[in-house]
């Protein structure tokens, strides 16, 4: 029997001798570092899980609101908006010189001024996000909620306008209706702070998620002269920088919460400031 085992023990180990001169690795010593998603590896897993969200989209009960992961789901998603926007912004540039004439945008003669730039990197990101994406979460709170920062707006905006026209006596009731709105709003937002997403939201949300990307991007033809209802179907193409935007913006907005959305959103408008800025748009 031992002389046997003996002989067992040599073929053994011959044969992981001759394993390793040929250079295959046994089953046991393949490195350890081998797996499933090496071919994967080098994209980001932010890219992933966002490119899984829009093949299905699926509203949590509650974002992941902690500052880390905000952060790491910001720089890579920024990233991604970089690339996307750098590929649009080539294939409109080869319109160009192919002869295609594209309709002037409104900010092309537009003198970026300290207003101007305050509204693209503040008034805009918070205005369009609680209007299109506020309500995206599916939380009553942030549904009534955002309905009445609409309304609040609205309401001040008017104010605004009327005290530009003289009318003083409005101006003032309507920006103190507006404010009170606003106030009501955020206490609302305080009030139903625990309550979770509704389920009919919820099995709803692929509908409301394209929606609401959609609304975003058609609300930007508003920025190219010419954009009538007869030809607001053939400047589609135009704000194609903005429907890839909307679907970042809605994912970011139900896993990471309203405030990393809008400041996803608020650099997004500061590169394109900085463009203006160096005059390259």
């Amino acid at each position: 029997m031992a002389c046997h085992k003996s002989v067992l023990d040599q073929c053994e180990m011959e044969r992981g001798r001759i394993s390793r001169m040929s250079g295959q690795p046994t089953r046991g010593a393949l490195p350890p570092a081998t797996s499933q998603r090496s071919g994967r590896g080098w994209v980001p897993a932010q890219w992933r899980a966002f490119a899984a969200f829009l093949r299905r989209p699926r509203l949590p009960d509650r974002a992941e609101l902690s500052v880390a992961g905000s952060l790491r789901a910001l720089v890579p998603l920024l990233v991604l908006d970089l690339l996307l926007m750098a590929l649009v912004l080539a294939a409109i540039g080869a319109a160009t010189a192919l002869g295609f004439k594209l309709p002037e945008h409104m900010l092309g003669g537009l003198e970026l001024t300290p207003a101007l730039l305050a509204f693209m990197l503040v008034g805009a990101p918070v205005g369009e996000e609680i209007l299109f994406r506020g309500w995206l979460s599916g939380r009553p709170g942030h549904i009534i909620g955002s309905l009445l920062c609409v309304i609040g707006a609205a309401l001040v905006a008017g104010g605004a306008a009327a005290g530009a026209a003289g009318s003083g006596g409005v101006a003032v009731w309507s920006i103190a209706a507006g404010g009170g709105v606003l106030l009501l709003a955020a206490l609302t937002v305080f009030a139903l702070r625990k309550r979770d997403a509704l389920h009919w939201f919820q099995r709803h949300f692929a509908w409301f998620f394209y929606a609401s990307t959609l609304a975003f991007a058609a609300i930007h033809l508003s920025n190219f002269a010419g954009a009538g209802a007869a030809s607001m179907a053939a400047m589609l193409p135009l704000v194609l920088p903005q429907l890839l935007l909307g679907l970042i913006l809605g994912f970011v907005r139900v896993q990471h919460g309203l405030l990393t959305n809008i400041s996803l959103h608020a650099l997004h408008n500061a590169l394109f400031a900085s463009l203006m800025l160096l005059g390259l748009e």
